[in-house]
């Protein structure tokens, strides 16, 4: 007879892999010491190519930095095609006005985008209905990018795809480090040993690179 407390953990291992948003079990932005985001995580904010093209925002909610590592790659990427394009924490957003296109990117708990990225949709959503949003998520279920886990991780964006429809949506795999992992999840990480919770990058950057040279495309020539 198979031992359920094996079954439990192993089935506890997986949801928790799949909640792994950045490549972390996610912070989940609680207030209890366990759950804090480490004072080493960096949250970046910067203006690319200011003035050279259109005007566009790439936002993110990350809470322990893989999610905002990708963002700001993503920004790179549309200056670098001549885009005009500015990287902010989705928090400190406080207008979307004159922005020609929206980049939205967030990590995964629990099997829904961070509260931080659906308030973004929830404040700036009517505002948006004429400028294209590209969406994209980052989770460990994209650790084995099959088409059947991208379908599941893009699912995970449905609570912000179904308020506006994106022009194009993503789905990555991001980063387990325990140093920005809090320390009730990293004991987590720490007890697996299975593998599914292994410290290592799991971010395909080529695919990063091209989704994100691919949007530029369609941004420059969107009207």
């Amino acid at each position: 007879m198979v031992d359920q407390k094996l079954v439990s953990r192993r089935k506890f291992l997986k949801i928790a892999g799949g909640a792994l948003g950045a490549g972390i079990l996610t912070c989940g932005g609680g207030a209890l010491l366990g759950l804090r985001t480490p004072s080493l995580v960096k949250f970046p904010e910067h203006s690319f190519c200011e003035g050279q093209g259109k005007r566009i925002l790439v936002t993110y909610a990350t809470k322990c930095g893989s999610t905002a590592e990708i963002a700001t790659a993503i920004t790179e990427i549309l200056c670098a095609g001549g885009l005009s394009a500015e990287l902010k924490r989705a928090n400190n957003v406080k207008s979307v006005d004159g922005y020609q296109g929206i980049v939205l990117g967030t990590a995964i708990y629990m099997g829904n985008p961070l509260k931080e990225g659906v308030n973004f949709i929830e404040k700036f959503g009517s505002q948006m209905a004429d400028t294209p949003l590209a969406i994209f998520d980052v989770c460990l279920t994209m650790k084995e990018a099959t088409p059947e886990n991208q379908r599941i991780a893009l699912d995970y964006l449905k609570s912000i795809s179904g308020v506006i429809s994106p022009i194009k949506t993503g789905a990555f795999s991001g980063r387990i480090d325990l140093s920005t992992l809090p320390p009730l999840y990293r004991m987590f990480a720490q007890a697996d040993n299975e593998g599914i919770l292994a410290e290592g990058d799991y971010r395909d950057w080529k695919v990063i690179s091209t989704w994100a040279e691919e949007l530029g495309v369609v941004l420059a020539s969107y009207s």
